[in-house]
């Protein structure tokens, strides 16, 4: 489980997918016989008629999160952008009252569910083929499996597994000052756009669109 204030709790599924479309390098993590184990991979979502639908991704055959052993328990996956840390001195009411304290933006989401490895050749074509089509996307000439020879490519899928989770369960928080108010959360939003960085310019949009809705 994840602690989760109630003001910076994000319920909105649609919200939650397009997070994971945005962010997609997960980090997988699994109770195995040696203890735990964590990956970081990219992975993508996908809807397959169940609550939650489901996650896809692989993993190097030689990885240790590839044993049947680590099935029988539920898999913790973790998406999550990089924050922002947020300054007291930005809040209007420090100046008053001096009780503010540092804090750290983010978001963050927490997907349990039930693994299937997939060994196909047909089935590491599709995720492989899926997550390509995704990252080329926005290239000038994107780069398709079809532009490797097909040999090289069948050899490429001998050294991986594929990775389905199920999903059960799935806890997102948001947090982006939303227990602030409004004058201090634009003191977050100046103070931001300040850094003139591009971190802090995604954070002062996030924290901004707070303000809105």
């Amino acid at each position: 489980m994840m602690f989760t204030p109630k003001a910076f709790k994000e319920n909105n599924f649609e919200t939650i997918q397009a997070f994971i479309k945005e962010q997609p390098q997960a980090t997988v993590i699994a109770q195995t016989n040696n203890g735990l184990e964590a990956s970081h991979i990219p992975m993508y979502w996908q809807n397959d008629g169940s609550e939650f639908g489901c996650l896809y991704g692989h993993i190097a055959k030689v990885n240790a999160l590839n044993n049947s052993d680590n099935l029988d328990k539920a898999w913790l996956i973790i998406f999550q952008d990089t924050g922002h840390y947020i300054s007291p001195n930005w809040y209007p009411s420090k100046a008053l009252t001096h009780k503010e304290v540092p804090t750290w933006n983010y978001q963050s989401i927490h997907i349990t569910g039930n693994v299937s490895l997939l060994t196909a050749p047909e089935q590491l074509i599709e995720i492989l083929s899926k997550q390509t089509a995704d990252f080329e996307a926005n290239q000038p000439n994107p780069w398709s499996l079809d532009d490797a020879p097909v040999e090289y490519i069948q050899a490429m899928c001998r050294a991986i597994v594929g990775i389905r989770v199920n999903i059960t369960d799935v806890q997102a928080q948001f947090k982006l000052s939303q227990n602030k108010t409004v004058e201090n959360r634009t003191g977050v939003v100046a103070g931001l756009k300040q850094l003139g960085t591009f971190e802090a310019g995604k954070m002062a949009m996030l924290v901004d669109k707070v303000n809105e809705d």
